[in-house]
């Protein structure tokens, strides 16, 4: 009972200072709010020309990119996806796999289809709208996986 009773009260008193605070602000890296003025990480020598770790770019996005998971999921993961087809398979590709009809039975097509395909795939870089089409170019190439890909569609 005394345990309950101070649990609500450290977490109101929480509760509270986060309310209260000025200075709270989202860090947009994923992790907790940050109470620092500027609220950026290690900005030194920034420039158009550098770059951070685990980033993206895309040089367009439309308002149905917003609501299309399987583009937010290229756009999120990009280096990721281009990681993992280099090496010929993991979890991202499954994804793609999933999002393009592709069962378990085709996942091994699927791996083999997009790493032997990996530089008409990444011909230029950081573009996931460009990735998006070239995984659908290389599916249509693929016998198995556009016999697959249609026929799902079609059941659907």
């Amino acid at each position: 009972m005394f345990a309950v009773k101070l649990s609500r009260i450290v977490f109101s008193v929480f509760a509270g200072l986060l309310m209260s605070s000025n200075h709270l602000s989202a860090t947009h890296y994923g992790g907790p709010p940050s109470f620092s003025k500027d609220n950026i990480r290690n900005s030194r020598g920034s420039n158009i020309f550098s770059t951070t770790k685990h980033s993206s770019s895309s040089s367009s996005s439309t308002t149905q990119d917003k609501y299309d998971p399987y583009a937010n999921f290229l756009r999120l993961h990009y280096d990721e996806i281009q990681e993992q087809i280099a090496q010929g398979g993991g979890p991202h590709i499954e994804v793609i796999a999933r999002f393009n009809s592709c069962v378990n039975l085709l996942l091994a097509e699927t791996n083999l289809a997009l790493s032997t395909n990996y530089k008409k795939l990444f011909k230029v870089r950081g573009n996931p709208d460009l990735l998006r089409e070239a995984i659908k170019v290389v599916i249509e190439e693929n016998d198995k996986l556009r016999d697959h890909f249609e026929s799902s569609k079609n059941n659907t």
